[in-house]
């Protein structure tokens, strides 16, 4: 039985060496498809040659026709969508936000949210990711900056996104999209997404959010997490799951997040 022990001693060190190493392989490789990829289609963009400016003919003709009939309709309900003070605050009429038609205020017609998450990968690297939630009535603004890091390096992307929000009640769901970049990347390429919150009783909601941003066709980054969240004041603490995938290069695992609501 000593021996046995004596045996995990020795191991459980090399181990954990043995992940960071790991880690910081999976990191530096990734890094490097990231720069290849992208110095690809800097190559492939050079030699393409556009010269088709009238490819969407009618295009302004359809927008125009769209805006007419759902613009009317779009500016009675955002000026009707009013919040609450926070997600299940005192002396609040209901959980999170509400129809209200009539004249008057009542309720915010603005509403913050600020969370960060921890998450472990068991592969010998980690994530952090903090998201920057703004709401204006029915626009919805998102700021995403998420780091992947081992014992000696770090990969991070940075994304801003805005779009429009349907909001009924207790379900909230964003459409959005923006620009996204990444250690490896000069510039911002294309992002979008969607994100959705479930209020339920007793003070819990679910939290589900998706980035998808392209660099080509082939090759495209993509972050999912979902997370059940439990409200104390303005405060939130919750934990879930976090998939990314970074030029099919998978960094996933569960998370614990905090939130802040303002």
């Amino acid at each position: 039985m000593k021996a046995l022990w004596i045996i995990l001693l020795f191991l459980l060190p090399l181990s954990m060496i043995a992940a960071e190493d790991e880690g910081d392989e999976k990191i530096l490789d990734t890094i490097k498809k990231i720069q290849e990829e992208a110095e690809e289609e800097e190559e492939e963009e050079s030699v393409w040659d556009d010269d088709d400016e009238d490819s969407c003919a009618g295009c302004d003709i359809l927008a125009d026709v769209c805006f007419e009939i759902f613009g009317e309709l779009f500016w009675q309900y955002a000026t009707a969508l009013r919040f609450a003070p926070f997600p299940y605050a005192e002396h609040s009429l209901f959980r999170y936000s509400t129809l209200v038609f009539e004249p008057g205020e009542y309720g915010k017609i603005a509403l913050l949210q600020i969370n960060t998450d921890l998450s472990i990968h068991f592969d010998g690297t980690y994530g952090n990711t903090n998201r920057l939630s703004a709401q204006l009535s029915a626009l919805h603004f998102n700021l995403f900056n998420q780091t992947f890091f081992s014992s000696s390096h770090s990969l991070t992307n940075l994304s801003l996104n805005g779009g429009l929000s349907l909001v009924i009640g207790d379900f909230h769901l964003d459409a959005f999209a923006g620009g996204y970049k990444i250690t490896g990347i000069d510039s911002f390429v294309f992002s979008m997404g969607l994100g959705s919150r479930m209020f339920l009783p007793g003070g819990f909601y679910m939290d589900l959010y998706n980035l998808n941003a392209f660099l080509n066709d082939r090759i495209r980054f993509v972050h999912v997490a979902a997370t059940l969240n439990y409200t104390v004041w303005r405060f939130s603490i919750g934990a879930g799951y976090n998939y990314n995938s970074i030029v099919d290069v998978v960094y996933a695992g569960p998370c614990l997040k905090i939130s802040f609501w303002l």
